[in-house]
């Protein structure tokens, strides 16, 4: 054991050679396979590794500082250098985050893209036991609990030689002290930032009218618990991954097969769309109010709708933009303009109530439209797929369940505060966007509405990235454009067919029909990422105890009712409109 020990603090201070030949994993199941299952790994596999992983920063998105030296340590927090600035470190920052989208999309794994379930149901009986080699594409089943471990991506192993095994009890608990997660060179700061990022954008300007749909008191005590429902479902995703180590799509595929990646990739794509969809409409509104503001209502040429093809000028060349890091500096911009107009917006809605008092007809509950509500919330918390690639580019990992409650604590601070103030403020007269509300003639009022616009723009590429490669995977596979002017020119055009397609259910919804379709893509497509799929996912790979069995049924199930429940709501809301809701007369601010 001492000879392990020095064998391996050697390894951590000098790199080893690297490895001539091919290694191999041995898996080695403990007696007693039902409770647990030990993972051997051999030293020099090991050895290999790791040095591979301190040279290539492993696999996390997160981890692309590590390159930079090949001395880093996994542990050392980005940005303590000395003579580092704020704004190269917020910089940095934006650069982690879209890096992050960069890999947030419906790429295989190396592990995986050659499994299919006749491997893994061969896997199954030839047992656990058996070696591993580095080019295998056989993983042990999941039902009993084996351990998934990826050879082929250093991210996994790398950064710690003493992880020479991986135990994993009855509660589905990794509890090896020598067992440790991918770690990146994130600090818990700057991944606060990153989620927040992530959780905050256009979604916290529909909640509003969304507290008008659900009344004051229901809406604060609901958005309350959704965010509580949301943080313990992120959680529970964050578990499963310990267990599971692949991506977001690829725990699908293991545990339940081809379909259940399909679904979450449909999942994933369809609210990436109706995000970017009610983005466009969203700059439309705006657009319209700035030309309406500057010519004080004398230009009338142009409906609203027809403004939607004006970011489209901008967000084709856009789009075709695959290296994410390009897009570091506009996502740094769009985070100053955002966070600027949602001061703006607190200003105005504090100053009215401090002038004007409560605006009119202020509910407390609202038994007409509170389902509409529902979804709106989820949709605000927009964040889930990036949950997986922000914990793996931690340093300290572990620090994760904190770092993602004290964030969405002060993210739900943010949209009760937005939502609520505004309600409070405007009543009734509150509009599905909430800049419609501001005051029309105010310089700053014009400013916020196009500095709002120009983030939302700058928005689209990243949000609309996931959706474009999960049909180019779908489509061309490995393909490179890089090596086929064909492909390329193919996948272009795939690109530029999407956000037209955006454009076009944009233009066919339209602002009066807004919250209804945020609420729709909320229920469809966001509630089963946030709740169902965690629930799902760690049932199968983590929960043994009839009460953390128990609690994954009741999320499925929670999940699943209010699914359909609100989707029932949302879809007769459509079809069998109530009276509509009275928009603003900008106008009549240049005629008095």
């Amino acid at each position: 054991m001492s000879d392990k020990r020095e064998h391996t603090n050697t390894s951590t201070l000098a790199p080893p050679p690297a490895v001539a030949q091919p290694t191999q994993v041995h898996l080695t199941p403990s007696p007693s396979l039902d409770r647990n299952l030990t993972f051997q790994l051999e030293q020099g596999h090991q050895r290999g590794r790791s040095y591979l992983g301190r040279q290539h920063g492993g696999s996390n998105p997160g981890s692309r500082a590590n390159s930079r030296s090949r001395t880093s340590r996994p542990n050392s927090k980005s940005g303590s250098r000395p003579g580092s600035r704020p704004v190269s470190w917020l910089v940095s920052a934006n650069s982690d985050y879209t890096s992050i989208y960069e890999n947030y999309g419906g790429y295989r794994s190396r592990r995986t893209s050659d499994i299919d379930e006749g491997d893994i149901a061969s896997a199954i009986e030839k047992g656990a036991g058996g070696k591993m080699s580095r080019s295998s594409s056989h993983a042990p089943t999941v039902d009993e609990k084996n351990i998934p471990l990826d050879p082929t991506r250093p991210g996994i192993v790398s950064q710690h030689p003493s992880n020479a095994s991986t135990l994993l009890h009855e509660d589905g608990n990794s509890i090896d002290s020598n067992d440790e997660p991918p770690r990146g060179n994130v600090s818990a700061l700057r991944a606060s930032l990153l989620l927040l990022k992530a959780f905050v954008g256009t979604g916290v300007l529909f909640l509003p009218n969304a507290f008008r749909n659900g009344g004051l008191l229901f809406s604060c005590i609901t958005l309350a618990v959704v965010a509580f429902i949301c943080c313990f479902a992120f959680l529970l995703l964050v578990k499963v991954r310990l267990i599971v180590r692949e991506n977001f799509q690829d725990m699908g595929f293991v545990l339940y097969g081809k379909w259940m990646r399909l679904t979450v990739l449909w999942a994933v794509a369809l609210s990436q769309m109706g995000f970017v969809c009610a983005y466009l409409i969203f700059v439309s509104q705006n657009l319209f109010a700035v030309v309406q503001t500057l010519t004080k209502c004398q230009f009338t040429g142009i409906q609203e709708k027809f403004y939607i093809l004006i970011p489209l000028v901008v967000l084709v060349p856009l789009v075709l933009i695959r290296r994410m890091a390009i897009l570091s500096l506009p996502s740094m911009l769009a985070n100053v303009f955002i966070i600027i107009g949602i001061v703006y917006i607190w200003y105005i809605s504090i100053d009215s109530l401090a002038q004007h008092g409560m605006g009119p007809e202020i509910q407390l509950f609202n038994s007409e439209s509170f389902a509409l509500f529902l979804g709106t919330a989820v949709f605000s918390y927009e964040g889930i797929g990036l949950i997986i690639p922000i914990t793996e580019s931690m340093a300290e990992p572990e620090k994760f369940p904190r770092v993602l409650a004290i964030t969405m604590t002060i993210v739900t601070c943010i949209f009760a505060c937005v939502g609520a103030l505004c309600y409070s403020a405007f009543g009734s007269n509150v509009q599905t966007i909430v800049l419609m509300n501001l005051p029309v003639t105010s310089g700053m009022t014009i400013t916020v509405e196009i500095l709002y616009s120009c983030a939302i723009i700058l928005s689209v590429p990243l949000m609309l990235s996931p959706a474009s490669k999960i049909i180019e995977n779908a489509w061309w596979g490995e393909k490179s454009g890089s090596r086929s002017l064909k492909v390329k020119m193919q996948k272009n055009t795939v690109r530029t067919l999407l956000i037209l397609i955006c454009a076009l259910v944009a233009f066919g919804v339209g602002g009066p029909s807004l919250d209804i379709f945020v609420s729709l893509i909320g229920s469809v497509a966001c509630m089963p990422l946030c709740f169902i799929f965690p629930a799902l996912f760690h049932y199968k790979a983590c929960a043994k105890t009839w009460k953390a069995k128990a609690m994954d049924i009741a999320l499925g199930v929670l999940g699943v009712a209010a699914m359909i429940f609100t989707l029932y709501i949302t879809i007769h809301s459509w079809v069998d409109p109530a009276e509509p809701h009275p928009e603003l007369d900008r106008c009549t601010a240049f005629t008095q």
